[in-house]
């Protein structure tokens, strides 16, 4: 099992450094990026806090028997999981495709902003590519875009075109008739290829990957967690039937509004 991680090279902010120089020619006061963005992750802090108690209130609001018993469609996005657990913390960790999907989505992203890449090199050690545009969504996107589960959900989306995949997709794995279903296969891919996504984000976050200084590490940090959160919780209110849009996006808003209440009540209290 490697025990070190790849040595990424970034070189995404390569046309800016001479931008940065003019710049400081400048007569003007200007607030360092890192300060500015590190004020906004402050200001994403309480949008964090109210986004995971909605998440964990939606998820304990049904019960375990609906949830986790009842439910084929989590059952086996947990199995995915357990597998993806015990092949990365038991078996030689497949870094090659880790950097593949880390800096296609890099490209991906830079092609989106109408960016261009001169260069683009993958190895198990690292990787990097070379491109005359860089943005928080370009140097950030592999720690939220979970690439092998959208290429995978791309994958079913093409093939359901020609294809019914959904035969026989049962409401429960224990009352219900175990037939093979299409759509087990997929739960159980998307839970694999999910917690790939998470397991390594959070193992390379560890490693001082350049792309979080880039844009200040805190920074970084509070973007990544909440945009995972996000998709997350997206996720839920997909495969969930108890828990609805509308229903999550009430439960933000009487919990951000429960925190104001309660941060405005102990601010009174201090100020007396």
């Amino acid at each position: 099992m490697p025990k070190q991680s790849p040595n990424r090279r970034s070189r995404l902010n390569s046309a800016t450094a001479t931008q940065r120089a003019r710049a400081g020619n400048s007569s003007t006061l200007e607030i360092p990026l890192n300060w500015l963005k590190s004020g906004i992750a402050v200001l994403l802090l309480p949008f964090c806090f109210v986004a995971t108690q909605s998440f964990l209130s939606a998820f304990s609001q049904t019960s375990a028997s609906t949830m986790v018993i009842g439910s084929a469609a989590l059952w086996f996005f947990f199995i995915g999981i357990l597998l993806w657990l015990i092949a990365f913390f038991g078996l030689p960790r497949p870094l090659f495709i880790y950097v593949l999907g880390h800096e296609l989505t890099h490209a991906f992203f830079v092609l989106l902003c109408g960016g261009k890449i001169s260069e683009f090199k993958v190895r198990s050690a690292g990787g990097h590519i070379v491109t005359n545009k860089n943005n928080v969504m370009i140097s950030l996107s592999p720690y939220f875009v979970p690439f092998y589960s959208v290429i995978l959900v791309g994958i079913f989306g093409v093939a359901g075109i020609f294809v019914n995949l959904s035969d026989y997709h049962p409401n429960s794995i224990l009352w219900g008739h175990l037939g093979f279903s299409w759509s087990w296969v997929f739960y159980v891919a998307i839970g694999v290829t999910w917690c790939f996504h998470l397991t390594f984000t959070g193992w390379m976050i560890t490693k001082n990957q350049p792309d979080l200084k880039q844009n200040g590490t805190f920074f970084s940090l509070v973007f990544i967690y909440l945009i995972n959160l996000s998709i997350l919780c997206g996720f839920l209110i997909i495969i969930s039937d108890e828990v609805s849009l509308i229903g999550f996006i009430q439960s933000v808003f009487d919990n951000a509004s429960e925190l104001f209440n309660s941060s405005a009540q102990a601010w009174k209290s201090i100020i007396k």
